[in-house]
């Protein structure tokens, strides 16, 4: 029902500006872009970044909103704007029972206008979104599947429209948090974090979505807000920089691989990205290809250890800074058998695991087979 409806208005815009032989754009109540015509050689430079960015920037909302478009019971001309790109136009009031629902707006060259027709494409297009809103706002399920999709890659420009037309997406007012952690079953606390990081006064909309292994929290918040804060939980969450939409599949990388380290090498607990200083670099370095001979030997120890024992003892020895009786009491293994197991890595591989920078490069190899059995690997 509500891809009818937007068809619907999409024909109106279309009708409406073939007719006239002039430009016609549609905005909602927040000047996001719901409709816009073909180009009749009338377009200015704001009309193109426009239609590019979907939704005005927030210079452009500043600069219409003083002329009181939501309160105008007929056109109004709103003069041109020189350092906006911006050409004279004329907005039209879109209502229906006295409710503002979007404005239409057409250039004005000075040539005559048939008042009535846009008048009428004006009720036509009122009812239409009123009929929208009482279709149930926003369309969850339709809303997390293309998010889905976004952080997987697939098709994002058409994926992008169709968060607009669902108004997720505000280009004009809004960025976007990515949050994300490995799920190990049972309910997501990100449920938790979402309910609580929704009463911020910036937080405009949120969905929690799984990916592949991965619980997502996608929220937008208003432009130049900082991301929200999120309440400690009981279990490792990360979270991503403040950016674009558009950029979601980048922010999903960041805020994972914040709950790896998080996960790997603190306590836990909620991580930022922004946090985590150079640590950046060796994360996405620690995802990329072993290209040392000792490391490749490392990869390839683990790759034949089916039972694990040699990931675990390593692992646990780092986690302990080389501490021997704290390893070996972790392990639930005698010291000697501890050493011996070390020996042996060391000697099949050519590492020195006393040596500070051999532990590092160790560290990064088990963080990035982590991530890549996690399944986070297919999105770096």
């Amino acid at each position: 029902m509500r891809r009818a409806l937007l068809d619907d208005v999409h024909r109106i815009v279309d009708h409406l500006a073939e007719t006239l032989g002039r430009s016609v754009m549609l905005d909602d109540p927040d000047l996001a872009l719901l409709a816009g015509s073909r180009h009749f050689g009338d377009e200015d430079p704001y009309r193109v970044s426009v239609v590019l960015a979907r939704g005005a920037s927030a210079e452009a909302v500043e600069w219409f909103r003083r002329f009181d478009l939501a309160g105008a019971e007929g056109p109004v001309h709103v003069p041109g704007n020189e350092a906006l790109g911006l050409r004279p136009r004329l907005c039209y009031p879109v209502r229906c029972n006295g409710v503002h629902l979007g404005a239409l707006w057409l250039m004005d060259d000075g040539r005559p206008l048939d008042g009535e027709l846009v008048r009428d494409a004006c009720v036509r297009l009122g009812r239409i979104l009123a009929e929208r809103g009482h279709t149930g706002g926003l369309d969850e399920p339709l809303v997390d599947a293309l998010l889905v999709q976004l952080v997987r890659g697939v098709d994002p420009d058409h994926v992008l429209d169709l968060l607009r037309a669902e108004r997720f997406v505000d280009a004009g007012r809004r960025h976007v948090v990515a949050v994300a952690h490995p799920v190990a079953g049972g309910r997501s606390p990100l449920e938790v974090v979402a309910h609580r990081a929704a009463r911020a006064d910036h937080v405009l909309d949120h969905r929690v979505v799984a990916v592949e292994e991965f619980a997502v929290l996608v929220a937008a918040v208003r432009r130049s807000s900082p991301a929200p804060e999120l309440p400690e939980v009981p279990s490792t969450v990360g979270v991503s920089d403040v950016g674009e939409v558009e950029d979601l599949r980048e922010l999903f990388v960041q805020a994972a691989l914040a709950a790896f380290a998080g996960h790997h090498l603190s306590s836990g607990g909620v991580t930022r990205w922004g946090d985590l200083g150079p640590l950046t670099a060796f994360l996405r370095a620690a995802t990329g290809p072993v290209r040392t001979p000792t490391l490749a030997r490392f990869e390839e120890l683990l790759d034949g250890d089916r039972a694990g024992t040699a990931s675990a003892t390593v692992a646990a020895y780092l986690r302990h800074a080389g501490d021997t009786t704290a390893t070996a009491a972790e392990l639930v293994v005698h010291r000697t058998t501890l050493r011996y197991r070390l020996e042996q890595v060391e000697a099949r591989t050519g590492l020195d695991l006393s040596d500070g920078r051999d532990r590092a490069a160790v560290q990064l190899v088990l963080l990035a087979r982590d991530v890549r059995v996690s399944g986070l690997a297919p999105f770096l």
